[in-house]
């Protein structure tokens, strides 16, 4: 048994920072409450990235005359009113709230000539002209498909599928002045936090061929880590040090762009969706979490995500919700909250595979998230009496507990602790092996 005691250490940071768990939301926000409008929804979490409109009703600039988002650098000054008004809202809710907008550099919606004729709205058109220079084209000078959803499910994507994205060519000079543009217009307009650059990678190129086929790709590994550090020693250098920048390096570690960014977005993918996460790639989670923890640049943002066990592959809503909370994934989902909560300051998030033909990130929202433990007056990644895999944070208000040990573990107290999973106030607490729990003085 473990036994641990309370710190005697009082602070007023409850009152200059978020208490925790702090979660955060990516794109697609909470399935399972029917009470409150999305503005509430949106405001439970602690931060927030996805496209401007969503947030806060705002778009860029665009018109029928100039209809391509892609080449538009400022806001719409039509809806910054609005815009102001749902932010002031949104910090009344929660003043704790960041908000980050996601600046598409790599893939973005394409249309041929041909079919942006067919649309029914002038700005469903796609994000650059079909003919610009600023999409990556394949050897016979085609796009080339970046990214889409397997609506039919049948494992691969194709012409029968939802295709959402086409390759950008970020290496362009005048696509990356259009990036920093775009960010310097975001900061201006005192909106917004910072964004979000998804497809982050150090050390593999991701420019395949194909969707479906990455035996080769356009741009080298050389090529797109000097294109992607240039876009982040351009952002700096207009924006400052106080705009945060957060990128989707899912769990690698990206030491050459840690001077420039804020934090990593864990989006922590596994090959299966049937199945959860392998030791192995629980001890992925862990050392770069901590990694990013030591070695970003200051505020830090880092942003773990998990991915819930998929039985229905094409799962309606109610599938959804109830799949999310089977003991499974409740499970999962507490595991992933206490490894955020033992190892980082940061925010975490427990949503829908990827693989799902349904908008990623979709999640419910956990009664186990309302626990609020305060401020962490301990460090991080505590271990106690050798127990390998075995972590216990102590918050002003409770501990963090976090086992992926090999076995059941028992803690106890000197005095009485409630556990929010287990709902029993008592001295002794067993923590089953892949689970978590949080436990209130």
């Amino acid at each position: 048994m473990l036994l641990l005691t309370f710190s005697t250490i009082a602070t007023n940071a409850e009152e200059m920072y978020r208490n925790y768990p702090s979660v955060f939301q990516a794109w697609n926000g909470i399935e399972n409450r029917s009470t409150g409008d999305e503005l509430h929804r949106l405001a439970q979490h602690d931060l927030a990235f996805a496209h401007p409109y969503a947030m806060l009703r705002i778009s860029w600039n665009i018109s029928e005359k100039h209809p391509y988002a892609g080449l538009a650098t400022g806001l719409n000054p039509n809806q910054l009113h609005i815009a102001r008004e749902r932010k002031q809202e949104l910090l009344s809710l929660n003043s704790h709230l960041q908000l980050l907008v996601e600046i598409r550099y790599r893939d973005a919606k394409y249309l041929s000539r041909e079919n942006e004729t067919h649309v029914e709205n002038w700005w469903d058109v796609g994000f650059y002209p079909p003919d610009s220079p600023y999409w990556l084209r394949d050897k016979n000078g085609e796009p080339v498909i970046g990214w889409g959803e397997d609506t039919n499910a049948d494992g691969k994507i194709d012409e029968n599928d939802t295709i959402l994205h086409f390759l950008i060519d970020f290496t362009n000079p005048e696509v990356q002045e259009l990036i920093v543009n775009k960010t310097f217009a975001l900061k201006a307009s005192g909106l917004f936090d910072g964004i979000m650059l998804d497809w982050w990678n150090e050390g593999n190129a991701t420019s395949p061929i194909g969707v479906n086929d990455w035996s080769a790709t356009i741009l080298t590994p050389e090529t797109e880590l000097e294109a992607r550090l240039s876009i982040l020693q351009k952002i700096r250098a207009q924006v400052g040090d106080d705009f945060l920048i957060l990128v989707n390096a899912n769990t690698r570690q990206i030491p050459k762009s840690a001077s420039y960014v804020n934090g990593i977005f864990m989006e922590c993918y596994k090959s299966e969706y049937g199945k959860g996460y392998s030791l192995d790639q629980i001890l992925q989670m862990e050392e770069t979490l901590l990694w990013a923890e030591q070695h970003l640049r200051e505020p830090r943002i880092n942003c773990l995500e998990g991915w819930r066990v998929v039985t229905d592959y094409m799962g309606d809503l109610k599938t959804r919700v109830r799949e999310r909370n089977s003991a499974e994934n409740l499970q999962w989902m507490r595991m992933i909250t206490t490894l955020s909560l033992t190892h980082s300051d940061g925010y975490v998030l427990f949503g829908d595979d990827n693989a799902i033909p349904v908008p990623d990130h979709l999640h419910n929202w956990y009664d186990f998230w309302n626990a609020d433990l305060g401020q962490p007056i301990q460090e991080t990644a505590a271990q106690y009496q050798g127990v390998v895999g075995l972590f216990a944070r102590e918050f002003e208000k409770g501990w963090a507990v976090y086992n992926r040990s090999g076995s059941k573990q028992t803690i106890t107290f000197n005095d009485s602790t409630m556990g929010v999973n287990g709902g029993n106030r008592q001295f002794h607490h067993e923590i089953p092996d892949f689970d978590g729990e949080i436990l209130l003085k």
